[in-house]
């Protein structure tokens, strides 16, 4: 590397950028941690944890970036021999974007054993996060020994570092479309229903397919231009981006849930009681006697609510497909049966 002005750009100009965009992500992170805790106080103690866990690795990760950036730019100021030079910082900030990427696909491959009731779709993604895990391990080691950026982007331990970012966006994609899929095959013909899987999906699409996108984007950036430093600005952003994917993802429940209070509001505006009872109970258990048809309506209502309440935070639709709206989730105390 250079000194030249347009080395300087892509080089100090790329990662002072990426720790700007980072350092403004942390932010959000932090006040998406504040306001889960705030609204959920009685969330499991897993959650919980997996919360702070993730805030605390990103609160580390911004504090190496910055360190890293601060050893380049100020301390090796007008030093262009040493612009090859990796700080240390650097490289063990790749360690901790890959434990908060291992930790957030954990979660997310959870989920897909929820909702698709089948371990076997869930334990391969894991297996290919811990990969992933492991292969910014080495990567992180290599960049300790080595040091220099012109040493690392050689052969080996090039390769390894390419297979980490290609398995970290690989399991996103996976597990974005898995869920979707499943999602998509579990409406129902019940309109509240089929208004809250739709806003789920939305909600799968934009945390995952962002963070891909980035993800992508990086690795794409380190293969065509391995002698600067763009790929790295990006690759700044992608633990900040898993992190408020997590956190948008346990944090849009109370949204569900007033989209379903509205819903329900409008439904009752627009079909009196009585009509609302027996088309409710004949679309889900076929027609029904007028006096279990009030009681069937009160369990459909609350169906509705129960996926997505505290208590059935983690749903299970494919269990609602397969035994019935009424019958899965009943009301709240039957949904605590579908918990880990």
């Amino acid at each position: 590397m250079s000194g030249d002005v347009v080395t300087v750009a892509t080089v100090y100009g790329a990662i002072l950028l990426g720790t700007c965009i980072g350092c403004g992500l942390t932010g959000i992170v932090f006040v998406q941690t504040v306001l889960y805790f705030k609204f959920y106080p009685s969330d499991s103690i897993y959650n919980k944890i997996l919360v702070l866990v993730v805030w605390a690795l990103d609160m580390l990760h911004t504090i190496l970036i910055i360190i890293s950036v601060w050893e380049s730019v100020i301390v090796n100021f007008d030093k262009p021999e040493l612009m090859d030079l990796i700080p240390k910082a650097l490289g063990l900030s790749v360690a901790i974007t890959a434990a908060v990427t291992f930790l957030v696909h954990c979660f997310f491959a959870n989920r897909v054993r929820k909702l698709t009731k089948k371990w076997y779709f869930a334990a391969p993604l894991v297996f290919l996060a811990f990969l992933r895990l492991v292969s910014a391990c080495v990567s992180t080691t290599e960049i300790m020994r080595l040091r220099h950026y012109s040493l690392f982007i050689k052969p080996f331990p090039s390769w390894v570092f390419t297979l980490g970012v290609t398995l970290s966006a690989s399991v996103e994609f996976i597990i974005t479309t898995v869920m979707v899929i499943f999602l998509g095959r579990s409406r129902t013909g019940f309109a509240t229903m089929n208004h809250i899987i739709n806003s789920l999906i939305l909600y799968t699409l934009e945390t995952g397919s962002f963070t891909c996108a980035v993800t992508i984007a990086s690795l794409i950036c380190w293969m065509v231009m391995r002698h600067n430093l763009i790929f790295l600005g990006m690759h700044f952003a992608i633990a900040k981006l898993y992190a408020n994917s997590l956190l948008a993802t346990l944090n849009t429940r109370k949204r569900l849930r007033a989209d379903r209070t509205f819903s329900s509001q409008r439904e009752a505006d627009v079909y009196p009681a009585s009509l609302n009872i027996h088309k409710s109970s004949q679309r889900i258990l076929g027609p029904l006697s007028p006096t279990k048809g009030g009681h069937l309506n009160v369990n459909v209502e609350t169906t509705v609510v129960s996926i997505i309440d505290d208590p059935c935070d983690d749903y299970d639709m494919a269990d609602i497909e397969s035994k019935g709206c009424d019958t899965a989730c009943g009301t709240e105390k039957d949904s605590k049966e579908f918990l880990p």
